[in-house]
């Protein structure tokens, strides 16, 4: 449990020291509680996880939960107006005096978060010195100098409001500048003139989240929050909220609504309990609350494991009078986080040696011809990332992983790994779906609070990189395709998808590949679309000739960049393959079945069929696949020549750091892998999704005794 609430001007050590005291008591009674997992919801309700509660003369307030169908994936605050539920955030936005100081606090933090996503990048690259100092001087410092000036401004201007505020709110611009204060001393701190280092990558997300809270501070409602109770007040006549679940982290914050002024109010008091997800709050009837229970994190990395654990620190009453919670339980400060540790947290990839670029280019030039060698990265992700492949980011070096689902991570987080440092980067804190973590096809739709998308059941192969946008995109959501920007670490939006792309189950079998011309997507009935970043839309290709349809487990596709062309396999679920290649000249736009000269023998081998990549060099359909023992008890790798059209055979060996493992790559048939092909240094890379491994073979076609399948 990973707890952030970091000293400043405006908290002292002793409140600093009581929630490190209150994070250690709950770790104790931790230990002797039981991991558990949350119970599924239903996925046909608009809003997921949010909260009710009915107010005197058929009143009611609504608040938190995620809206599957926002823009902003929030629902908002919502009251009852003659039996109807009715959204009152732009209402109540136009009488905050403080939403546009808010608003610009909030640009800046976004502004803070991609500096802090470049300077990750930058660490995490291994640059030697000069070429990182020059690196941070051509983009990063100017961006940090620009920061610093207007968190400047943004402070002064927090510390004398425009207009006449009342006293709530020159209070609450009081708070949002001792966060901007905290802020800018933190990026005033960095020394980014000879480089990125670890402490500077921590400093920049400290400050991102100091913002946010600075910006929560300023804002005419509560931050969004799940499974967060909502209780009526009756003497005071308030309804009252505490803490919640961010889904990347939980909250201790006290609000309440006043139902006749419409309007919100952060209650601040001295001190609270730790912060939780799923309690009770009971009105007591004469102007106290009582809170019981709720769960924290357990950063469980066990197969299936339960993410989360009850907090047993008995009763919590909060005096809505006097504004203040006692209890038998650990106080901890008020606004506090608490986030998931280990590898679910990004600092944990930023522990040990500085990432070398140099020494990891050296190690891959020397690799050996013919054989997967097993790079064991440090810092290795949790949980395992199956049900997905990998893509290769070609001009950032990296390979991204968007991966999980069914039995394995459900979150909304895009694993970067860079080739030249054989190192994992995080961007940003995990979060998960709740009681849908696991389900085999039951993820929600739409965005999440932080404006990001679920995995699905499955990814498969429904996402790539799009070499001509520079971004990722993935296609596996029903009605929306989303897009991740690797330079912000980060989804920056969506849109919709074509009718042909748009099914129930559309995750499976969707199949998206990267090529010159920009994406492409293998769909139903045989029909290929492009995506078209300048338009942000999918266009039919209309290809003349005849395709079959991708196939869920059983159908690859791979561009063959000697010829312009597509290579489309595919089988029946669950039957032998066939044998047969499709190809798609992309100039043309036509279609034809290439009937390989030996594709009888092909379809006599029952290999796995759902991965693959061209190798120019061999001018090879490479699979993902190993072919049944030879007499020495050697399995040979299939792949298609595309010269010869033909299928062969090669004799590929493997050593991994787990002696005794067979590694799963070349040879999974879990459809937990991916393979992509770095034409910058002429190797295959192979990531094992399930233990997230990763491999890399220098490929020498003549060298690895090639025989045709017979």
């Amino acid at each position: 449990m990973r707890t952030l609430a970091r000293p400043s001007a405006s908290r002292s050590l002793a409140a600093v020291l009581a929630l490190a005291a209150a994070a250690a008591a709950a770790s104790a009674v931790g230990a002797a509680e039981k991991n558990y997992r949350l119970k599924d919801t239903d996925l046909k309700a608009r809003v997921l996880w949010g909260a009710e509660c009915d107010g005197p003369d058929g009143g009611g307030l609504a608040f938190g939960g995620e809206d599957q169908q926002a823009d902003d994936g929030r629902p908002h605050t919502r009251v009852r107006d003659g039996g109807q539920w009715r959204a009152i955030h732009e209402a109540l936005r136009a009488a905050n005096p403080l939403q546009p100081l808010h608003d610009r606090v909030w640009a800046i933090r976004s502004r803070v978060k991609d500096a802090a996503a470049a300077a990750r990048s930058v660490y995490f690259r291994g640059l030697p010195a000069p070429e990182e100092r020059k690196a941070v001087e051509a983009d990063l410092l100017g961006r940090v100098e620009k920061v610093r000036a207007d968190l400047e401004a943004e402070a002064r201007a927090c510390e004398s409001p425009p207009g006449r505020p009342g006293a709530y709110a020159q209070g609450q611009a009081k708070a949002a500048a001792a966060r901007l204060r905290d802020a800018l001393a933190r990026i005033g701190a960095l020394a980014l003139a000879d480089g990125v280092t670890d402490d500077a990558v921590r400093a920049m997300a400290a400050a991102q989240v100091e913002l946010e809270q600075a910006a929560e501070a300023l804002d005419a409602e509560p931050p969004p929050r799940a499974l967060s109770p909502l209780v009526y007040e009756p003497r005071t006549g308030l309804y009252l909220l505490f803490g919640g679940d961010h889904l990347d982290y939980l909250t201790n914050d006290t609000w309440a609504f006043d139902p006749k002024a419409r309007r919100w109010t952060n209650r601040r008091p001295p001190t609270a309990p730790s912060p939780r997800a799923r309690h009770t709050l009971e009105a007591a009837g004469d102007g106290k609350v009582v809170l019981k229970g709720g769960y924290t994190y357990a950063s469980n990395t066990d197969y299936c494991g339960g993410q989360y654990r009850d907090v047993a620190d008995g009763e919590w009453v909060f005096d809505a009078i006097a504004g203040t919670w006692t209890g038998s339980g650990t106080a901890a400060p008020p606004d506090s986080r608490v986030y998931r540790t280990g590898p679910f947290h990004p600092d944990f990839y930023l522990a040990g040696p500085r990432p070398d670029a140099a020494a990891g280019e050296a190690h891959l030039a020397d690799l050996p011809v013919n054989r997967w060698v097993d790079l064991a990265p440090p810092h290795r992700p949790r949980q395992n990332r199956d049900w997905g492949t990998v893509t290769l980011d070609p001009d950032r070096d990296q390979i991204l992983v968007w991966s999980g689902g069914h039995s394995a991570h459900g979150g909304s987080d895009v694993l970067h790994y860079h080739l030249a440092t054989n190192r994992w980067e995080l961007p940003y804190p995990v979060e998960f779906p709740l009681g849908q973590l696991y389900s085999n096809t039951s993820y929600p739709d739409g965005f999440n609070f932080n404006r990001r998308p679920w995995v699905t059941g499955h990814t498969y192969q429904n996402y790539a990189y799009d070499p001509v946008s520079r971004r990722l995109v993935f296609t596996g959501h029903p009605g929306h395709f989303y897009v991740y920007d690797p330079d912000v670490a980060d989804w920056v939006g969506r849109g919709p998808k074509p009718k042909g792309m748009i099914y129930s189950g559309c995750f499976y079998d969707l199949t998206v590949c990267p090529t010159p011309w920009g994406l492409v997507c293998w769909a139903p009935e045989g029909r290929l679309y492009r995506y078209d970043p300048a338009a942000g839309a999918w266009k039919d290709l209309a290809v003349e000739g005849k395709l079959p349809g991708p196939a869920v487990d059983y159908s690859a596709i791979a561009y063959d960049a000697r010829r312009d062309r597509l290579l489309l396999i595919r089988s029946d679920y669950g039957k032998p393959f066939d044998g047969q290649v499709w190809a798609v000249d992309l100039k043309g736009l036509t279609a034809a079945a290439l009937e390989p000269a030996n594709r009888a023998a092909a379809a006599s081998v029952t290999f796995t069929i759902d991965r693959a990549c061209y190798e120019p060099e061999g001018d090879l359909m490479l699979l993902c696949a190993l072919l049944p023992p030879e007499e020495d008890g050697s399995r040979r790798t299939p792949a298609y020549d595309c010269a010869g059209n033909r299928w062969v055979s090669l004799r590929i060996g493997y050593e991994t750091a787990d002696e005794g493992r067979r590694p799963r790559v070349p040879g999974a048939r879990g459809r937990s892998c991916g393979l992509v092909y770095d034409a910058r240094r002429k190797l295959v890379w192979g990531v094992d999704t399930n233990r997230v491994d990763v491999y890399a073979l220098r490929l020498d076609a003549k060298a690895a005794s090639p025989k045709a399948l017979d």
